[in-house]
């Protein structure tokens, strides 16, 4: 049965518990959405049986390069773009900021882009292979949908999008056990993996919040707000709901290519 989507009155403040209800519906919806498309579809089947071949990895992860880094970029924009409700709500500036810093020092400077380029040589792909990677269309599609939120969406859009970031600790937890258990790589060369688990699902750094709670406090203050204004067809429920849908392309069409160049059988 069809679930009916969520409506939100554009401009009608939510008390905190109607604001934690709605934000727990729309997770639940998502959740549900990645545990069918991403971690129910093929590429993380086979992933996780240990049947995806080394090659398709790598073409994964040559594809995968450029999403972290301009997501990366995309937050300090957010900063900026978004200083009205940092400067509004005091208490949410020192996790945000919190957030950025972790990104761009963890463990070291430049931070996370230093581990994704480290974690691409242990898979064999150079650094000059993923930064000049020709992007498949059906991966470069959830970079292009983040962009075009932080150019043109309202704050409630980015913020509904950006309740996917926890997933990816959970994402990141997955791949981690696979590569672990059926590909026989040794703990130490998963940093990228390790540091993503830790940074979107805990708190980590003598205090850091989970970069997926920071998400959903921002996201909540906006509809106690009533900072809820929202072009027509971009909901919050469909921005969330889409990113997920664009996960779940980008690993359809890179198990689609690996098929025809004949990695897959």
């Amino acid at each position: 049965m069809n679930q009916q989507p969520l409506t939100l009155e554009i401009g009608k403040k939510l008390s905190p518990a109607e604001a934690k209800a709605f934000t727990d519906e729309i997770k639940h919806r998502m959740y549900a959405l990645w545990n069918k498309k991403v971690f129910g579809g093929d590429f993380m089947r086979d992933l996780e049986a240990g049947r995806l071949p080394f090659e398709t990895i790598k073409l994964f992860w040559r594809n995968w390069y450029s999403y972290p880094v301009e997501v990366n970029n995309f937050h300090l924009i957010i900063y900026q773009r978004h200083q009205g409700i940092f400067a509004r709500h005091r208490d949410l500036l020192a996790p945000y900021v919190g957030k950025i810093s972790d990104e761009l020092v963890n463990p070291s400077i430049p931070g996370h882009i230093h581990v994704l380029i480290k974690q691409g040589e242990t898979f064999g792909v150079s650094a000059d292979e993923m930064i000049n990677c020709q992007v498949y269309a059906e991966c470069r599609a959830l970079t292009e949908f983040a962009r075009g939120l932080v150019y043109e969406g309202s704050m409630i859009e980015w913020w509904a999008r950006s309740l996917n970031e926890e997933m990816f600790g959970h994402w990141s937890k997955r791949w981690r056990e696979a590569l672990l258990n059926k590909y026989k790589i040794q703990d130490a060369d998963l940093h990228y993996f390790q540091v993503h688990e830790e940074a979107d699902l805990h708190e980590h750094l003598d205090g850091l919040m989970a970069h997926g709670q920071v998400a959903r406090m921002i996201f909540e203050r906006l509809l106690q707000d009533g900072n809820t204004w929202y072009r027509p067809g971009w909901g919050p429920e469909y921005c969330c709901l889409t990113n997920a849908e664009y996960v779940a392309l980008f690993h359809d069409g890179i198990y689609q290519h690996a098929r025809e160049l004949n990695q897959l059988e």
